[in-house]
C-alpha cells in the first residue's frame, strides 16, 4: 500500500511539472492528416576506392498537414539567423508557436532547417562562416516590450531558451538555401514563403530561381529587403543590371534605381509580397526597401504592426507574449493571397 501510496505521488509530481514545461494548447487541439519530415538538396559525392559515397548540402524539411485543409497554398516557414526550424515549434516560456496557429488555421505547413543550421549539417568551413550565435545577439533581437522574460538579462531561462536553438556551426550560404527551397517549392508547388530575418535573403533568392511555384512572400523584418542595394546579384532584372551598376540616392535617402532607365524584377511579377514590421525591430530599411521594390514592379504591402493597434514587439515577434494574436495578422496576410 505504501508503494502505490508513493507511486501515486510521484506520478501527480510528475503530471504537475509537465503542466508547467509543457503549458501548451492556445492554438487549439490539431488535427492532422500526415506530418513528416524528408530532405532536399542532397548533393552526392563520386564513390571512393571503397565505394562509399558522401553527401553535404543537404535540407532538412518537416511538414504538418490539417485534417481539414482550408487554403490553396501551403506555407513554407523560414527561419532567420543562427536558428531553425524550431524557431516556429513555441515560445521560450512554453506556448504554443507560430506552427501550431498555423496548422490550426487550416494551412499546409512546410518548415526547413537552413543548410548548415539545425539538421541540415551542409558545411564544415566554420572558421570562414564566423562562430556560434551568443546571448549579446539574442538579446540585442529580443528586445521587446512583449518578451517572456527579461530580454536584457544574458542569464533570463528564456532568452536562454531562445539561444539553445541556436546553431554551433555554420552556414552554407543563402545560394545553396535558395536552391534546395527551390526544389522544395517545386516538390510540394506554388506555396507562400514566410521568411524572418536574415532568412529573407534565402526566400527572396528562392523565389527568383522558382516564379512558377511562387504564390506570395511574407517578409517579416526581412534581410535583403532592398534589391538594389543588398540582393541584386541574386534576382533577375529585366533588362539586366549593368555590371557597373550603383544605386542612387533619393530625397528620402533611399538607394534606388536611376528613374532614365528602371529595371524590373520580371520573376516577382504579379506575385503579392508582403513585408512586416514591428515597433522595436529591426526595420529601419522596410519604407525604403517598399519605394525600390515597386520600383522594379513588385507588388509590395507593407504591414507596420503599430497600425494594427500592436505596440511594442520586437524583432523575435514569433515568441513573445501576444504571439497568438500576431500569429493571426500572418494568416490574414497569407489567406489574402489568392
Amino acid at each position: 500500500m505504501r508503494n502505490n501510496h508513493l507511486l501515486i505521488l510521484c506520478f501527480a509530481a510528475i503530471s504537475t511539472l509537465s503542466n508547467v514545461v509543457n503549458a501548451e494548447g492556445e492554438a487549439g487541439i490539431l488535427s492532422l492528416r500526415g506530418q513528416g519530415h524528408f530532405y532536399v538538396g542532397i548533393e552526392v559525392s563520386k564513390p571512393d576506392d571503397k565505394g562509399a559515397v558522401t553527401v553535404k548540402n543537404q535540407m532538412y524539411v518537416g511538414f504538418q498537414l490539417p485534417a481539414e485543409k482550408r487554403h490553396p497554398y501551403p506555407l513554407i516557414l523560414i527561419h532567420g539567423g543562427g536558428g531553425q526550424a524550431s524557431d516556429w515549434f513555441s515560445t521560450p516560456d512554453g506556448r504554443d508557436g507560430w506552427l501550431d496557429y498555423f496548422v490550426a488555421a487550416g494551412f499546409d505547413v512546410y518548415f526547413i532547417d537552413r543548410p548548415g543550421l539545425g539538421r541540415s549539417p551542409a558545411n564544415t568551413a566554420y572558421g570562414e562562416l564566423g562562430g556560434p550565435a551568443n546571448s549579446q545577439i539574442i538579446n540585442f533581437l529580443a528586445n521587446s516590450k512583449h518578451w517572456p522574460g527579461d530580454s536584457a538579462s544574458a542569464t533570463d531561462p528564456s532568452i536562454l531558451a531562445w539561444l539553445a536553438s541556436s546553431t554551433p556551426g555554420p552556414y552554407a550560404g543563402n545560394e545553396i538555401a535558395a536552391a534546395d527551397i527551390s526544389e522544395l517549392m517545386t516538390k510540394i508547388g506554388p506555396s507562400i514563403l514566410v521568411t524572418h530575418s536574415a532568412g529573407g535573403v534565402s526566400g527572396w533568392w528562392a523565389a527568383d530561381l522558382n516564379p512558377a511555384n511562387l504564390a506570395g512572400m511574407i517578409a517579416i523584418e526581412p534581410a535583403g529587403s532592398n534589391p538594389v542595394e543588398d540582393v541584386r546579384s541574386g534576382l533577375t532584372f529585366v533588362p539586366a543590371l549593368p555590371t557597373d551598376f550603383a544605386p542612387v540616392k533619393d530625397a528620402e535617402n533611399c538607394a534606388m534605381q536611376a528613374t532614365d532607365k528602371v529595371s524590373t524584377l520580371s520573376h516577382y511579377a504579379g506575385k503579392p509580397v508582403m513585408l512586416v514590421g514591428s515597433e522595436l525591430g529591426l526595420i529601419q530599411g522596410i519604407p525604403c526597401a517598399v519605394k525600390a521594390l515597386t520600383q522594379a514592379g513588385v507588388d509590395v504591402k507593407y504591414t507596420y504592426l503599430p497600425d494594427l493597434g500592436f505596440m511594442g514587439n520586437g524583432h523575435f515577434m514569433m515568441a513573445e507574449t501576444n504571439n497568438g494574436e500576431l500569429a493571426q495578422v500572418i494568416i490574414d496576410l497569407a489567406t489574402a493571397i489568392k
